[in-house]
């Protein structure tokens, strides 16, 4: 019988590693809290995408120019930390269950694998005993594994997070200068100077520091220069939060390694972001059908249909009316007012027509423009849109400015006469918005969509 104190047989079969057992721990101080955060956040951070993803479609058709830019940039960023959240909770939550299984396995049976016990063969039981690991180093390394991924997974989160509020303060900064200097025009110009200024001199710094540092001795000029730019760095790049992280990553894990990792996470982690937004906007997808199609003249397409839209869901490129069979006296057409496509639009098809209203912040309610403005836009807007029933122009068709109730989509809005049509199919056509600039390379004007009208097929 063993005379082994019981606390030193504990030790010596613990869930533990070297510096931990100097320590007097068995196993991370840290792994209950980290436990209850995954287990209390899995869950939560599931939803994160779709909230995204309502609040980009929410606003995305009414941005324009930069605001669209920094928009799109915000969602990828956003839906970016939610996968990072996502991934980082369930592994962390599925690592600890297992640690805890094993902990659990190991105080029951504390001698772990009996192999006399095995029934298998001599070299069955020879590989499975050089291949498996004793249950205390399994466990050790498991908890460790745990702890770094928590960590990790929060690195990359406040990567995300400080790339998103620096391009923000960038942008907001490129907007100014903008409005100073140019107008408000070529704010993207002003925004990637800055981006750049911001990188290149701590960049330059950096690199110089390593190279020619130790010329300078401390007090000197160049020493006074270098440390002020370094610290200043220091201070914008907000290392003293991240440092503490990918420093004890780098300086353990290997330089090349952990920065090789990172950059594969972000850049993974964006590349999922954006087929994200592609796939929301049904710009991805799979497709399995041989004999089936969109077609223009010969498909019907629920998006033209208020009652069959997806409820609180905007759709600011496609015009739509109520149903796709039509019982009510007049059918009503929706056109929306796309704004990065309909302002140069219109612009360039009526020379003379002055804005209705002027753009930036507007405090307070939206005043009534004037008829002397309203009228020749809604004109230009009829004359561009050139609204066809079963391929004739629908004469005196008046449109009005609407606002839809569930989305806040804006556009025009026209009621067209519908109970002189006969019973069974009809169709209106709706030229749609040019782009901005217009194609010029023969290939493109071959046969260009923008040439071709929407086609919403309904019934009576």
């Amino acid at each position: 019988m063993s005379s082994e104190p019981a606390s030193d047989a504990a030790s010596a079969n613990g869930p533990f590693d070297p510096e931990l057992k100097e320590a007097g721990q068995l196993a991370s101080p840290t792994w209950e809290l980290e436990l209850f955060l995954s287990g209390a956040l899995v869950f939560a951070t599931f939803q994160l995408p779709g909230l995204i993803e309502s609040v980009f479609t929410r606003f995305e058709p009414h941005a324009t120019g930069a605001s669209a830019t920094a928009l799109f940039i915000g969602s990828l960023y956003g839906k970016a930390i939610a996968f990072t959240l996502i991934a980082m909770f369930s592994v962390h939550l599925v690592a600890r269950a297992y640690w805890v299984a094993l902990l659990g396995l190991q105080s029951v049976f504390p001698k772990g694998i009996r192999w006399s016990e095995m029934k298998v063969g001599p070299i069955a039981k020879d590989v499975y005993r050089s291949s498996i690991s004793d249950m205390s180093s399994v466990i050790a390394r498991l908890d460790n594994f745990c702890s770094i991924v928590f960590s990790a997974g929060l690195l990359l989160v406040m990567v995300f997070v400080f790339s998103t509020l620096l391009a923000g303060a960038l942008g907001g900064a490129g907007y100014g200068l903008a409005q100073l200097f140019s107008g408000g025009r070529h704010v993207s110009r002003y925004f990637f100077a800055l981006a750049t200024l911001f990188v290149a001199v701590p960049a330059i710094a950096t690199v110089w520091d390593r190279r020619m540092g130790e010329r300078y001795p401390p007090g000197s000029r160049g020493y006074r220069v270098m440390h002020r730019i370094i610290s200043g760095a220091y201070r914008l790049n907000l290392v003293r939060f991240m440092g503490p992280m990918i420093w004890t990553l780098m300086t353990n894990v290997g330089r090349r390694r952990a920065a090789m990792l990172l950059y594969i996470a972000v850049l993974g982690l964006i590349m999922l972001s954006a087929a994200d937004r592609l796939w929301q906007s049904d710009r991805l997808s799979t497709n399995t059908y041989d004999f089936f199609g969109t077609s223009r003249e010969h498909g019907v397409d629920y998006r033209y249909y208020e009652n069959q839209r997806e409820p609180g869901k905007p759709y600011p490129r496609v015009p739509s009316i109520q149903s796709d069979i039509v019982r009510d006296p007049y059918v009503k057409l929706f056109i929306p007012y796309y704004p990065r496509r309909h302002n140069v639009a219109l612009a360039r098809a009526c020379p003379g027509l002055r804005p209705v209203q002027e753009r930036g912040l507007q405090i307070g309610a939206e005043p009534y423009a004037p008829d002397s403005l309203t009228v020749p836009a809604l004109e230009c807007m009829a004359r561009m849109h050139a609204v066809t029933v079963d391929g004739a122009p629908v004469p005196n068709l008046a449109f009005s400015f609407y606002e839809q109730p569930t989305t806040g989509v804006k556009g025009v809005i026209a009621y067209i006469p519908a109970d002189s049509l006969t019973r069974g199919r009809h169709a209106i056509g709706v030229m749609p918005v040019p782009p901005d600039p217009l194609p010029t390379d023969t290939a493109s004007l071959r046969d260009p969509a923008w040439k071709k009208p929407f086609v919403i097929p309904f019934w009576r």
